[in-house]
């Protein structure tokens, strides 16, 4: 289904609490005051400009596309469970600080533009980010410089993408995330080579392990190749801020 105009202007609508978009291509803003839950699952954005979402009383959000930008979100200070995966066709560097009409991902603290995703998302309770190539330029980490604080996680999964540019995305979770509980890594690649890291153990940043969840149960680690170095650099990190091995558990993905 092609979805394209101005809006999806659901503003009217004062029942809808629930909607579902399975293989749609959008080209237009998604508006309500009224929904609850969210589904977005394949298809994908529009890739000439930025769709806003504007849903803040969301409770319940999927957002799985399979191409173009990731949208931009508007607050949803109500989420409580939020699951993101950026398909194979979401190519986000190919509008890194290039395109006029991008509305976030070129953005500088302080400056007229927004973040896209993980400010809007930083609210949530439980939270998956995922995008099928890690090794590319990810609207996550470049969200990151605008220093959301997720301040009510309990649950989160990240994939891959974490570890890149050399573990950036790792490390400001277990920093920003005050009451975590449960933190999934989920690594498929077989190679720490796939993952371009730098050959030093210098990114950990200490400055701030102040803020580690003192209330952190579990981490668990689902890999290809538990003695491979991505892992054996993830075990150092998380004892460089605190957490003890006996809650850290590595499950090899066959």
């Amino acid at each position: 289904m092609h979805f394209e105009g101005c809006s999806l202007d659901f503003l009217s609508c004062k029942v809808l609490e629930v909607l579902e978009m399975i293989s749609c291509d959008i080209y237009a803003n998604i508006m309500s005051q009224t929904l609850r839950h969210l589904k977005i699952n394949g298809g994908g954005f529009c890739i000439d400009d930025r769709i806003r979402i504007s849903t803040p009383n969301l409770i319940g959000f999927r957002l799985a596309p399979l191409w173009g930008w990731a949208p931009l979100l508007d607050s949803m200070p109500s989420l409580v469970t939020t699951s993101v995966k950026l398909g194979e066709g979401c190519e986000e560097e190919l509008c890194y600080c290039s395109n006029p009409s991008c509305e976030g991902c070129d953005a500088q603290p302080g400056g007229t533009n927004y973040p896209v995703a993980l400010q809007s998302l930083s609210g949530a309770t439980n939270l998956k980010l995922k995008i099928y190539d890690p090794t590319r330029l990810s609207i996550f980490r470049m969200d990151l410089k605008w220093r959301p604080v997720f301040r009510k996680l309990k649950t989160l999964l990240l994939n891959e993408w974490c570890v890149g540019d050399d573990f950036t995305g790792l490390i400001y979770f277990l920093q920003h995330s005050p009451i975590l509980e449960t933190l999934k890594l989920q690594l498929d690649l077989e190679s720490s080579e796939d993952y371009h890291l730098s050959k030093t153990d210098e990114s950990c940043n200490l400055k701030e392990q102040s803020l580690l969840s003192p209330h952190l149960k579990v981490v668990k680690i689902i890999c290809c190749t538990p003695e491979d170095v991505i892992v054996r650099r993830i075990l150092k990190i998380l004892c460089a801020h605190g957490v003890p091995y006996e809650k850290i558990e590595v499950e090899v993905r066959m």
